[in-house]
């Protein structure tokens, strides 16, 4: 049974930077193991939600938001194991709940493309992007 949480106690903030770690995500800033960074970017998100299997992170993600008008989804993450189980669905869910009206956004990993689209994500024509480094996301001109 998957438990899901939207705080962080002290001690749980390294295993949030394992999840990105295994799963590369998160800018590669879990790689780096830069806990400082993911922190604050967290403790800075509109909300954020774990699910949490035997003392384990097995899946995040959080969502920046005007609370009015627009939201984004950021670093949603599901260990490999995890994977089609609905911890994303459930993920998404609770971060979209209470925030159905909002314009909602998010980009997506390759591999997660239908999974969104499941959701009822829709691919955006005029989205654009800047990232700070390169990005095989990006589409050159």
């Amino acid at each position: 049974m998957i438990e899901y949480k939207t705080l962080l106690q002290e001690q749980d903030w390294l295993l949030l930077v394992d999840l990105y770690d295994e799963t590369d995500m998160f800018l590669g800033h879990g790689k780096r193991r830069d806990l400082a960074k993911i922190r604050r970017a967290y403790e800075n998100s509109y909300r954020y939600v774990t699910g949490w299997q035997d003392g384990r992170i097995v899946g995040a993600g959080r969502m920046i938001s005007d609370g009015e008008c627009y939201a984004w989804i950021h670093d949603v993450a599901v260990l490999p194991a995890y994977r089609k189980q609905g911890i994303g669905r459930m993920l998404i869910e609770t971060l979209r709940e209470g925030n159905e009206a909002l314009l909602t956004g998010l980009t997506s990993s390759f591999e997660a493309v239908n999974f969104y689209r499941s959701l009822g994500f829709k691919k955006h024509k005029t989205a654009m992007a800047r990232y700070p480094g390169r990005s095989d996301y990006l589409i050159a001109d």
